[in-house]
């Protein structure tokens, strides 16, 4: 029996606005890592020089794949995202790969985030991280009321999202204000007590060592920003194709330069080696410029928000596009089912739900580990969109394309090979960029073997013909 087809299943609401969609990818993008990660940043590159010139290089490397997206969000703008782009382009089995990795890249996110809340809640109140030992994972103690905390986030979220799109684009958008109102005041008291003499040294390692290593991590947090592909199909009627991909742009370079400034500040505050050992740097610079620890608790409130937002931006994109590979039969149909009253997709939001749960009870021992995999997933992720414009220019040239890349072939061009240079970088061993063995290597293995689980669950009796009809189908009614 053939899987229902999307109109089977009730339609999805055609509700986000263009604040919506700035506030999804911001947010996303510009979550908490400003504010855990800038001692790893730092003590990865070997220095803030290092640091400035990885950040402004992602920027560099990222951009031609965040504009072959225009491209394809403009085009193809279903719930689907780069799985849609793939089947398109190459078949079923590739749509597999892209829409697993995007799955997978949100999920990793999700994940996270559960477990970097608990950091930020532990320095707002430090009894916490000692209080109700449960059992210690590679060295890292899980406490009860960490663990309770992680949960009330996975569960929470995965309710909001069930009730419906609009709450939580409207929640992504008010958590996106107050963050970058709480973080722009920051920078503005702090700014006025810095030294650029506690930037110095400016690194401590080779410069091409120290940024190589830094890039490994780094899409890990500039990222997100293609969570609005996900969104396209859920775009208001008043929304035109073209901002909704400006929504996408915007999104990454504004929050890339935040990233800037927020290690730069903390870094130019109080010498820089400092932040190295702290769990929340800019919330420590921050209590050393003011003297009290009442504007360090604000920040990380801040970043509290922050880690909401992101969580509920990239939950949003797993299930959105869990659904969608459900709807052209590459994973099992009951994804793709629509709640009778709330028109969302239960079962993905219960299995997003369920992987992020689980993460919970690992705790800090896989906080950088899912960082290093994210980073290398959503290099696949976004080389796969990529690779698909370019073949969609040959193989279906007729198809409407309001926003073609900007720069054409030279920037795509860029683009594949920044793609191929940053994959090898993480797969070949000895490199300073490279996955670390065994943990992240049996990490990303783990993750692989769920993908292929729900593929080899498939609906099988849909064939490639009636695949494709479903996916021009809703093309042609754009």
């Amino acid at each position: 029996m053939n899987q229902p087809t999307s109109s089977e299943h009730g339609q999805l609401k055609k509700v986000i606005t263009f604040k919506g969609f700035l506030g999804m990818g911001i947010g996303c993008v510009f979550g908490a890592s400003w504010l855990v990660l800038t001692g790893v940043w730092l003590d990865t590159a070997g220095g803030p020089l290092n640091v400035a010139i990885a950040i402004i290089l992602c920027l560099v490397i990222e951009l031609p794949l965040a504009l072959a997206y225009l491209e394809a969000i403009s085009t193809v703008p279903l719930a689907g995202g780069e799985a849609a782009y793939a089947y398109l382009a190459f078949g079923s089995f590739a749509a597999m790969i892209a829409g697993w990795f995007g799955v997978l890249v949100n999920i990793i996110l999700c994940a996270w985030e559960a477990i970097a809340i608990t950091t930020m809640v532990g320095y707002l109140i430090p009894t916490l991280k000692t209080m109700m030992p449960l059992y210690a994972v590679g060295g890292s103690t899980v406490t009860g009321p960490f663990l309770l905390l992680g949960l009330i986030l996975v569960f929470g979220i995965g309710l909001m999202q069930h009730r419906g799109v609009k709450m939580s684009s409207a929640l992504q958008t008010g958590i996106t204000v107050t963050v970058l109102t709480l973080v722009i005041i920051s920078l503005a008291v702090c700014v006025a007590h810095s030294d650029v003499n506690n930037l110095k040294p400016l690194q401590t390692r080779p410069t091409v060592e120290g940024v190589v290593a830094l890039l490994a991590l780094l899409p890990f947090s500039i990222a997100g920003w293609e969570t609005i592909a996900k969104g396209a199909e859920e775009a208001s009627a008043t929304l035109s194709r073209q901002r909704t991909a400006l929504a996408l742009i915007v999104s990454v370079v504004f929050a890339t330069f935040m990233y800037l400034i927020t290690v730069l500040v903390p870094a130019a505050i109080v010498p820089w080696q400092s932040l190295l050992n702290t769990d929340i740097p800019f919330a420590n610079a921050s209590r050393e410029v003011t003297g009290t620890v009442a504007w360090g608790y604000c920040l990380t409130a801040a970043a509290c928000c922050g880690v909401v937002g992101v969580y509920n931006a990239c939950f949003y994109g797993a299930t959105r596009l869990l659904m969608y590979l459900s709807q052209v039969g590459l994973i099992p149909a009951a994804f793709s089912r629509l709640h009778p009253v709330y028109k969302t997709p239960t079962t993905a939001i219960l299995f997003v739900s369920s992987i992020a749960a689980a993460a919970c009870f690992l705790g800090k021992a896989v906080f950088i580990p899912l960082v290093t995999v994210a980073a290398f997933s959503y290099i696949v992720l976004w080389g796969s969109t990529l690779f698909s414009v370019i073949r969609l220019r040959k193989i279906r040239p007729n198809l409407p394309r309001p926003l073609p890349v900007p720069g054409g072939k030279v920037v795509m061009c860029l683009g594949v090979i920044m793609t191929l240079l940053m994959a090898c970088a993480m797969l070949v061993p000895g490199s300073p960029a490279a996955l670390k063995w065994p943990y992240e290597y049996l990490l990303l293995g783990f993750f692989l073997i769920i993908g292929i689980a729900l593929y080899l669950c498939r609906d099988r009796s849909l064939s490639d013909n009636e695949q494709a009809r479903r996916i021009l189908e809703n093309i042609s009614e754009i």
